[in-house]
């Protein structure tokens, strides 16, 4: 049976890998400061978007279509929390998805989680 994603989980797995090297000493900002969204996207596992509302300043959305397990749901979380990292350090290449940072902190992350990194 696949794992049935909502908000709520979503969110769940944000806070845990917060809580976790190498993500914990990023100082990405609580849930409450984030909106969590369960997609339909066919081709992408998740996304990260920064806004400029008021309430959430930041969303991430994982797909229902392509995730339906914990493990592909960490997995997809931790690299959009990359994303997140980065747009937030200002770290971010114009026109490139992932620049040598992004592949160097990917890197890292899969180190503490025990991840293929050719696979993330």
């Amino acid at each position: 049976m696949a794992l049935r994603l909502t908000p709520e989980i979503i969110e769940g797995a944000y806070e845990f890998l917060r809580l976790t090297p190498p993500f914990k000493n990023w100082r990405l900002p609580h849930a409450d400061e984030v909106e969590f969204v369960v997609s339909r996207h066919h081709l992408h596992l998740g996304y990260y978007r920064g806004l400029r509302r008021k309430v959430h300043s930041h969303e991430i959305g994982i797909s229902e279509t392509c995730v339906g397990h914990t493990n592909t749901l960490l997995r997809a979380m931790a690299h959009e929390m990359i994303h997140q990292y980065q747009q937030r350090a200002r770290t971010e290449t114009p026109n490139t998805e992932h620049n040598a940072e992004f592949k160097r902190l990917a890197r890292t992350v899969c180190r503490h989680h025990g991840w293929d990194e050719k696979e993330f």
